[in-house]
């Protein structure tokens, strides 16, 4: 899952935890901010079956728009556009999830 903060509410609550960083990039970067919002999302979404729920939760920087072309004039996201665009940065999360799994299998 794709998913944009609510940078102000973030951003308040890394202040509050003096966790350091210096652009929006980092914050979402940060391990606790990761899970910090990964708890959120799915605490959200506890009422859908395990199929439904996400695997991955993926923190982006920019909103999705209709100028960038990711959403279409009635503000639908354009799947095939936000696949081929964010490709890299879901294959990632998706492989670091494997190579984890792949640790904890070896070492149990």
């Amino acid at each position: 899952m794709l998913v944009v903060p609510n940078f102000d509410n973030l951003e308040r609550w890394a202040r509050e935890r003096n966790l350091t960083y210096g652009t929006r990039a980092e914050l979402i970067q940060l391990p606790d901010v990761q899970a910090k919002v990964e708890r959120e999302v799915m605490s959200t979404l506890r009422e859908l079956a395990k199929f439904e729920t996400p695997k991955k939760v993926v923190l982006l920087e920019n909103d999705f728009t209709i100028e960038s072309g990711e959403l279409t004039p009635t503000l639908k996201v354009k799947r095939r556009v936000v696949e081929k665009r964010y490709k890299d940065v879901i294959d990632a999360a998706y492989a670091a999830g494997d190579a984890m799994a792949a640790s904890i299998e070896s070492t149990g």
